[in-house]
């Protein structure tokens, strides 16, 4: 029989057990818990470390050294007078002064060059070529300009070959020997590549064309620049020279097409000449050092021997004429040792006795394009007694008397690779300079491809194989000014691509940072505000029926796509804002005051009446903006004819038209700013003893009264500003605002606030709903008002949320990329007018990774921008992290 005591012993058992079985439960579930966070936490770190890795990984290549590596050192018999090198590196041709060419290997070792591959003997139909005493090489296109003795020019060709052969294609022994190394056979030369294809690579033939007369003395030197038209029915060549004989200089231009008739070539050609043919030269003219024309063949230069630069333009006579002079900086304080056109004629590179090497071209002036010296490196202690320079990019090589060679970049000036040249054991001296050992004999030419460089030291033949991929990259480029060719002064200026393969590539990075800064700063300074005021009056003054409705709504603003949103601002709002951007901006102005003004109205509404209107309030809130609208609608007009006399957007362009409207623009926000620090700062006690004997319906007719006052302060000192400023002949147009375009910061700035409301509003008003009530109830209790209690209990105690819901909404908007990429104009400036556009480092990663070519110094720096992007996220959120803590420990006291 069980007995009542049994029965609940029994039962006591089962609720232990089951407590039991329930703590259990609730360990495991907490192990369970603790494991999946820690495994999500550590994933999150992986994955974050993982991008930086990539990032990283794709950034580190761009500030890899140089290297340069020998490819062979040869021993070469007779005179040289030039030479040059397939893309590949696999042959080599010497022009030598018998005339001939020589054809020879160089990927087989130092036994190549003995044995020529072919040698094409160089004549004339009517017998053999006076002395060659000038010889210009194109190095991209194998061509050469050969000058002589007799003042006559001839130009000249060298067709290479290269073609692709499937291995199984070859004999036996060929292909078996192909594995092991390069094969040179009957001419050619073949090379084993990727994928088991031969580069067959030979010479065909080499073409000399018939004499172009030019001086009635020796052709002293030259300098060519070919262009070759492949892409039509008709091929053709075209000849761009220019050349000098003692102060004479002259230019011409040489075409090459295929005859309509009769086969064969028809060749036209012209000549401009500096001088008369009948009419002596002048005695004091300057011996001419060398010549460069430009890459458009429309205007010579010419460097004399005393370092100054002259610059010849065509005319329709025939006739040269000098357009400008310019003194070389290495000419005025140093002596000329050595020059070289830089990118086939773009500018000169001036080496000097000092070791500079200094760079001249053209730059824009007030008058004009001019010649300037933009660029001059110290580039040894010694004078530089050579300089070549590559034909695809702007990396020179230079040599100095104390036989270091040295490799550059031109428009950073930095530094690639250096290394010293082993002593020579027969040197060969310029016989042209006498044997007294005053000047080597020293020849230096890059390859077609840049990835090389050959140099004729003496009787030896040296060539150096080049790994510089990224030669533009330097931390100079992308974050220093740089004196690009065409500009005025060093500027920071990024442009990834060139009409042409002369431009100039600019990477500076601080357009792309200052445009991300101004878009988040444009786009904060709209939505920081309303956001912040909006959840302040939602938590604090909102009955909570009304604030039920309202977040949902102002949240459901976050689910508007951003594409959406940039295709609004550039298709509908960008024109509405060009044509009534004076009432765009007089709304804004006029909703912030009728605000104002609506709140001291209902402060002189008496209690029996504001009571009862009390759940109408937030209704006819909503009535103001549009009031706001209508009234801006009708006085815009009237504002904007008394302020510029013409539309706003005209007057912005017009810098004829006087700058006072802008500098009393401008003045409104530090006038109002300094308006209201009077009121409640030092003329707060003032104020406040002079309506305390008042009623307070008259108070409130006292506070309506400093607000009109402050208002009327506020117009006063801007024009008082305004007319100081531009008296002292100031102008805000071309500083802080400027020409209007239609996709501007301002137009960006509302669109992406828009966006950006929901995220700060919904994270404020979390943190204010935190605050704990009972400091509210206190703060009531002590006889202060909501308005006190929010503004000096409420808002400090949430001010780390607060904080913490603006650096989100920061990295919210330096992140966008839709939005600014439709609506911003995508023109990466630095310039601080809302009316301008911009580029962001989002937009460039959008608008130009797909389109960058891999492996290139453009992808590679587009990664450097995803870097720096994430480390300003970076920085971001671990100083509002640090803020934040500090809000919190100060409001955990209370």
């Amino acid at each position: 029989m069980t007995t009542p005591d049994s029965t609940e012993t029994a039962s006591t058992a089962r609720v232990h057990r089951r407590n039991r079985n329930s703590s259990a439960m609730v360990r495991l579930s907490d192990r369970i818990a603790k494991h999946v966070i820690t495994i999500g936490g550590i994933g999150t770190i992986l994955v974050v470390l993982m991008v930086v890795v990539v990032l990283l990984g794709n950034v580190a290549p761009l500030f890899r050294q140089a290297q340069v590596k020998p490819i062979a050192e040869l021993n070469i018999a007779g005179r040289v007078l030039a030479f040059g090198l397939d893309e590949y590196n696999d042959l080599a041709w010497l022009l030598h002064d018998d005339p001939k060419i020589s054809i020879a290997s160089i990927s087989g070792g130092s036994q190549s060059l003995s044995r020529p591959l072919a040698e094409y003997p160089l004549s004339a139909s009517s017998g053999s070529l006076p002395k060659i005493t000038a010889v210009a090489v194109d190095a991209k296109n194998f061509h050469l300009l050969l000058g002589f003795e007799d003042g006559t020019i001839r130009p000249a060709s060298v067709s290479v070959e290269v073609a692709f052969r499937k291995l199984s294609d070859l004999p036996t022994e060929t292909g078996e020997s192909l594995k092991a190394g390069v094969v040179v056979d009957s001419g050619s030369i073949y090379r084993l590549t990727a994928g088991n294809l031969v580069r067959q690579t030979r010479v065909t033939s080499v073409d000399i064309q018939d004499p172009i007369a030019v001086f009635q003395a020796p052709i002293e030197s030259l300098h060519c620049v070919v262009r070759s038209d492949n892409s039509g029915l008709d091929p053709s060549t075209q000849w761009w020279w220019g050349a000098s004989a003692g102060p004479q200089v002259a230019m011409g231009n040489l075409e090459q097409k295929p005859a309509m008739f009769g086969g064969g070539l028809q060749t036209e050609s012209r000549v401009w000449r500096s001088f008369s043919i009948d009419k002596p030269q002048a005695k004091d003219a300057k011996k001419v050092s060398g010549v460069m024309v430009a890459n458009r063949g429309d205007s010579l230069q010419s460097l004399d021997e005393q370092g100054e630069i002259t610059w010849w333009s065509t005319g329709d006579n025939e006739q040269l004429s000098v357009k400008q002079s310019y003194l070389t900086i290495t000419g005025s304080e140093s002596q000329t040792t050595s020059f070289s056109p830089l990118l086939g004629g773009g500018a000169w590179l001036i080496g000097g006795a000092s070791g500079h090497v200094e760079s001249v071209t053209f730059a824009a002036t007030d008058s004009g394009q001019e010649l300037l010296s933009i660029h001059r490196a110290p580039v040894s202690q010694g004078a530089i007694s050579s300089i070549a320079s590559a034909p695809e990019s702007r990396v020179f090589a230079t040599i100095d008397s104390a036989d270091r060679v040295s490799l550059r970049y031109t428009t950073s000036e930095s530094q690639l690779a250096q290394w010293q040249l082993p002593a020579s054991s027969n040197p060969v001296f310029d016989e042209d300079n006498g044997n007294d050992g005053s000047r080597r004999r020293r020849l230096m030419q890059f390859n077609a491809a840049g990835n090389a460089l050959a140099l004729l030291d003496g009787d030896r033949f040296r060539v150096w194989g080049i790994d510089a991929p990224f030669p533009e990259a330097s931390w100079g480029t992308f974050f220093s000014p740089i004196w690009y060719e065409g500009y005025p002064e060093p500027r920071h200026i990024w442009q990834s691509s060139t009409g042409s393969a002369e431009g100039e590539t600019k990477f500076g990075m601080w357009p792309l940072i200052f445009g991300t800064l101004k878009g988040t700063f444009y786009s904060l300074l709209i939505a920081a505000p309303i956001a912040l005021l909006a959840a302040i009056f939602g938590s604090e003054f909102m009955s909570r029926s009304w604030r039920l409705r309202f977040k949902p709504l102002i949240e459901l603003m976050a689910s508007i796509p951003s594409v959406v949103l940039g295709f609004i601002g550039a298709m509908v709002l960008a024109p509405f804002l060009r044509e009534h951007l004076a009432w765009v901006l007089t709304s804004g102005v006029m909703t912030l005051l009728l605000f104002i003004f609506a709140a001291h109205l209902w402060m002189l509404l008496p209690t029996s009446r504001s009571i009862p209107l009390q759940r109408y309030r937030l209704p006819l809130m909503f009535l103001v903006p549009i009031l706001a609208l209508w009234i801006a609608w009708f006085i815009s007009p009237g504002i904007e004819g008394w302020l510029f006399g013409t539309k706003m957007t005209d007057w912005l362009g017009n810098q004829m038209l006087g700058a006072w409207p802008g500098w009393f623009l401008l003045s409104l926000l530090p006038m109002s700013l300094l308006v209201v620090w009077l009121i409640v700062g030092p003329l707060r006690s003032w104020i406040e003893m002079l309506w305390s004997a008042l009623s307070p319906r008259h108070q409130s007719v006292g506070s309506l009264m400093t607000f009109l006052l402050g208002c009327v302060a506020i117009l006063m000192l801007s024009m008082l500003a305004a007319t100081v400023l531009t008296s002292m002949g100031w102008d805000s147009r071309g500083s802080i605002l400027g020409s209007y375009q239609e996709r501007n910061a301002l137009l960006v700035g509302g669109i992406l606030g828009f966006a950006i409301i929901p995220l700060i509003y919904t994270l404020a008003d979390d943190a204010l709903q935190s605050v704990p009530q009972h400091l509210r109830s206190a703060s009531l209790g002590c006889g202060a008002t909501v308005w006190q209690t929010t503004t000096r209990v409420v808002v400090p105690t949430a001010m780390s949320g607060l904080f913490s819901a603006l650096m989100i909404g920061f990295g919210r908007a330096i992140g966008e990329t839709m939005v600014v990429l439709m609506a911003a104009g995508n023109t990466p400036l630095m310039d601080v007018n809302p009316f301008n556009g911009y580029r962001t480092l989002s937009a460039t990663l959008a608008t130009e990774l797909p389109e960058a070519a891999r492996g290139s110094t453009h992808y590679h720096t587009l990664f450097l921008a995803a870097l720096l992007l994430f480390c300003f996220t970076l920085i971001i959120n671990t100083c509002a992290e640090w803020v934040r803590i500090r809000f919190r420990k100060r409001a955990y006291q209370l």
